[in-house]
């Protein structure tokens, strides 16, 4: 029925609801419980959260040091070691290093150079003998090393000839695994030095074994040199004089052995000791740079290099300076070593500053040697034209046979050797100004040449300085001649030594080459000078025949018989013929000159009296010991050896 159901559901309905609402009563009771009971256990949290806040702090600090503490045991156990090291590696240091394998040694002295500084940071009492332990293996372990350093130095410093090798380069040093393994000990043992604090003093090491070898290397030209010295020196006597000092008391021995003793072959360029000591020097110092520059860490291989060199380079100046004091007391032919030596020392000069950084030295060794040598070279300038000037003393003057006198040989010689020095003169001269050797002289020559023709030129300069040597030399041969004893040799001494010079000065021209570097004494002094003196022989030649015709003289007399001429005329004959036999005449034009010159003088006269005199009593037949054609064929060989 329609009706019934709808209040049955109702009623159920009505029961569910009641249900529903009694349980929602029912939770809300629970909830307001559980809320409650949550408040409670959000109070109880908050109080729990205040009692843990420092437990959790005190916990993390308890973390930190146990952290800490962990770490201080790993230390603690690092430490003990460190005061163990000593006594591990004390056999492997004490044995000394292995040649062939060295890594394991300087792992031995690394191992103890970190304890050395693990120590150092503890500063611990109980430290301080395994300090002095490691400090004392330290040195025995460097100290090793360096003698390893020093022999391995030694095995190939045992000196080296330079002059066998062109240049640098093909010096031969060591052996690059050896450079190798010293480039690597050296690095290694700088290293370590500075930072223990270790005085191995490597740069000393190098340097004392280098030096040696340096020395040992350039030995043999200090001894070229000081025999040089002593070979040229006027310490004994010298040829035909009784001895040192006493040749006379006008000369000294330079003097005397340049105007009496002839030599052309004074030197060869590039020969001089000195010369050959300066170019190897430097030879040998490039290569011992390479090899400083090769093994020695870069913070100090220009130290030791410097230090290496030092001794040598003092050795090289101290036999410089004892050379410039022989060339002060020698020959003027000397100073042509000297030019040699200070011409190799220009051209090095550069080099060795680079090499030896000398114009930051106090003493620049090189700058004086040069210096000497310049004044020297300046001061011979005019030691030369003062003896020409005033060239015989008692014992220089001229042999009685008339032959080209040595100082005229050994003057004529000097300059042909000078000019090979022309350029380097040109320099010198130049500052020096023009006429600079006359200064000395006492008096001015009547016929010195002219001033040069441009005074700021250098060559202009030596021009007239030759020109004036030559001027000299001609006035010394004309002293000369004044020397000779008799007539005729007079003549025979100036044409013998005027030729001479003329004959130089001719084969030493080269006209038309207009290249200043080829130009010979001849085209230096000019032909001016070349005429002047060719007037000389001219005039001299004039004198020789003059000698001749004298022997003739009693010709015109008329108060003399002609037998008494003849026989007049054939004792002087003899005698001029006998007197020039003892000549010396080596010039084969000259001979030939002289013999034709005499032969003018007397055949065409001798005819001619022979002929206006036809006489044929003894006497006049006893008188004519020559007949015209002996006459001419005795005069033909009188001057034959």
């Amino acid at each position: 029925m329609p009706s019934d159901t709808y209040l049955y559901d109702d009623a159920e309905e009505e029961a569910e609801l009641e249900f529903l609402r009694e349980s929602l009563e029912q939770m809300d009771n629970l909830a307001e419980k559980t809320t409650q009971l949550l408040k409670v256990f959000d109070i109880r949290l908050k109080n729990l959260g205040r009692i843990i806040a420092p437990i959790y702090k005190s916990t993390q600090k308890l973390t930190r040091l146990y952290d800490n503490i962990e770490t201080t045991i790993g230390s603690l156990d690092d430490i003990m070691l460190f005061f163990n090291v000593a006594k591990d590696e004390s056999d492997t240091i004490r044995a000394g290093p292995d040649e062939n394998e060295l890594l394991p040694y300087l792992d031995s002295i690394n191992r103890l150079k970190d304890a050395s500084d693990a120590l150092k940071q503890l500063d611990l009492d109980s430290a301080s003998e395994s300090q002095n332990e490691i400090r004392e293996l330290l040195g025995i372990g460097l100290g090793n090393l360096s003698q390893l350093f020093s022999q391995w130095l030694k095995q190939h410093s045992g000196g080296v000839d330079p002059a066998a090798y062109s240049n640098a380069t093909e010096i031969p040093t060591f052996p690059m695994d050896t450079v190798k393994l010293l480039g690597m000990l050296a690095t290694y043992l700088n290293l370590v030095n500075d930072e223990v604090s270790y005085d191995l003093k490597l740069t000393k090491t190098y340097a004392s074994i280098r030096t040696r070898h340096l020395q040992k290397s350039l030995a043999q030209f200090s001894d070229m040199c000081n025999g040089y010295i002593r070979a040229n020196s006027f310490d004994g006597p010298i040829p035909g004089q009784r001895g040192y000092g006493e040749t006379s008391s006008r000369s000294n021995p330079a003097e005397f052995r340049f105007c009496t003793i002839r030599n052309e072959h004074w030197y060869e360029a590039g020969t001089s000791p000195l010369t050959q000591y300066t170019v190897n020097m430097v030879k040998l110092f490039q290569a011992e740079r390479d090899l400083v520059r090769q093994i020695m860490p870069t913070v100090i291989s220009e130290d030791t290099f410097l230090a290496t060199t030092d001794r040598p380079f003092e050795a090289y100046v101290g036999t410089g300076d004892k050379m410039i004091m022989f060339f002060l007391s020698s020959p003027p032919y000397e100073v042509l070593h000297a030019l040699d030596v200070y011409g190799y020392m220009l051209e090095n000069d550069g080099i060795l500053e680079s090499l030896l950084s000398l114009r930051q030295r106090q003493n620049n060794g090189l700058a004086k040697l040069l210096s000497k040598l310049q004044l020297h070279v300046s001061k011979s300038f005019t030691a030369l034209i003062n003896l020409l000037h005033n060239p015989f003393k008692e014992d220089t003057t001229p042999k009685q046979t008339g032959g080209v006198h040595e100082l005229a040989f050994n003057t004529v010689t000097f300059l042909l050797y000078l000019i090979g020095y022309k350029d380097l003169l040109t320099n010198i001269f130049l500052p020096l100004g023009d006429g600079h050797w006359n200064q000395g002289l006492s008096q001015e020559p009547s016929n010195v040449t002219q001033h040069a023709s441009d005074p700021s030129d250098g060559l202009s300069i030596f021009q007239h300085y030759l020109r004036d040597v030559v001027d000299a030399l001609s006035r010394m041969i004309d002293q000369g001649g004044k020397h000779m004893k008799r007539p005729a040799l007079q003549f025979v001494f100036l044409i013998n030594n005027y030729a001479y010079l003329v004959r130089t000065l001719r084969d030493s021209m080269y006209a038309g080459d207009e290249d200043s570097q080829s130009l010979g004494l001849g085209d230096l002094v000019g032909r001016s000078a070349l005429l002047r003196i060719e007037s000389q022989i001219d005039r001299s030649r004039r004198g020789y025949v003059a000698t001749w015709k004298a022997i003739m003289s009693s010709f015109p007399a008329a108060s003399v018989n002609p037998a008494e001429k003849l026989a007049m005329f054939t004792q002087g004959f003899d005698d001029m013929v006998r007197s020039q036999k003892a000549y010396e005449i080596f010039d084969t034009d000259v001979r030939k000159m002289l013999v034709s010159d005499a032969i003018d003088a007397i055949v065409p006269e001798y005819e001619t009296f022979l002929r206006q005199n036809p006489d044929k009593s003894p006497e006049f037949a006893r008188a004519m010991k020559y007949t015209p054609r002996d006459i001419q064929r005795k005069i033909a060989t009188m001057l034959d050896d």
